[in-house]
């Protein structure tokens, strides 16, 4: 049986290279978004093939729909459309853990993996515990390509932020500049408003090493089994509440528990996606859209926010 988690890769039968979404998967296929396709006019080579990179989520699903639709399906469990790799399409397994124990243990680096071997060793966990995604997982990094780190097990994941805050702290790691924030800020949630600014600048887990983007991902290990937890999507709402609990907020999937919430019935805002990472705090009051939808488990029911498809934001409350 295929096994895979977020931050891993696949690689088709086509070639198409997909990211692994969550840790939840059904029986028969992983629940991942495609993220590099073949194309001849490619900037990204890979062998004798040319890739290009897919950074719209609209655009990946219009690309699957037009030239592979057999890798979007309705999934019984999260009750909406998704993308997934059925397991007998399923060429190969890219590993974080495997790829940087490479990267370590190599004579010879090229720029950028170099900067990754650094930084990964900087974090305070063991390097066991550290892998690295994204384009240098794949090998379809350019000069212009960040670093990608995943961090495994929570006593890890909490070791490895206290260690980025001091490493800020100490001027190892360097926040964003105005310019840069402000284009992350624009390209995230639509606006360039100075307080959106400062807190693209005041997040730890991304930033800049030695003039290179990084961004880390902190996995707690803990999974649920495919089928114990049903989500029923209901509507995309907007709201209005105040945060009382940012304790998860550093790790993907990351949460936060709200109260005295426009929507009464919404207890939790959850997102798989790392640009909701460290956005609000305790004692907040934000806004926020997403798909509204009721959660039910063998104990409980309740209602969540999900935060994730194009459009979404979580923000604090801009009067």
């Amino acid at each position: 049986m295929i096994t895979a988690r977020e931050g891993d890769f696949l690689e088709s039968a086509e070639g198409l290279l997909f990211d692994v979404k969550g840790c939840c998967h059904p029986p028969d296929r992983i629940i991942s978004y495609v993220r590099y396709i073949p194309d001849v006019k490619g900037d990204r080579k890979k062998g004798e093939r040319s890739y290009r990179k897919i950074y719209d989520l609209k655009e990946r699903y219009t690309f699957l729909k037009e030239h592979f639709p057999h890798y979007i399906y309705f999934d019984p469990v999260f009750q909406r459309e998704l993308q997934g790799v059925p397991h007998k399409d399923i060429k190969r397994v890219y590993y974080p853990r495997e790829k940087l124990l490479q990267l370590v243990h190599a004579e010879q680096r090229d720029a950028l993996q170099e900067c990754t071997v650094q930084l990964s060793q900087l974090l305070g966990v063991p390097v066991d515990n550290v892998g690295v995604s994204g384009s240098v997982l794949v090998g379809l990094h350019t000069r212009a390509s960040d670093i990608d780190l995943i961090v495994y097990g929570k006593e890890h994941c909490i070791q490895c932020y206290n260690t980025l805050r001091a490493l800020r702290e100490k001027g190892i790691l360097q926040r964003f500049d105005t310019e840069e924030a402000r284009k992350k800020a624009q390209f995230r949630w639509g606006s360039v408003n100075e307080k959106l600014v400062g807190l693209e600048q005041k997040k730890v887990l991304h930033g800049l090493f030695q003039n290179k983007e990084y961004f880390i991902r902190l996995l707690k290990e803990k999974y649920t089994k495919y089928g114990d937890i049903q989500y029923m999507p209901l509507y995309k709402a907007t709201l209005k509440a105040i945060v009382t609990d940012d304790s998860e907020s550093i790790f993907t999937p990351c949460c936060y528990e709200i109260e005295d919430s426009s929507i009464e019935e919404v207890s939790k805002l959850v997102s798989l996606r790392g640009r909701f990472c460290e956005q609000v705090q305790r004692g907040d009051s934000i806004t926020a859209k997403g798909t509204l939808e009721k959660v039910v488990t063998e104990d409980e029911e309740y209602y969540q926010i999900m935060l994730g498809e194009t459009g979404d934001y979580l923000l604090p409350y801009i009067s």
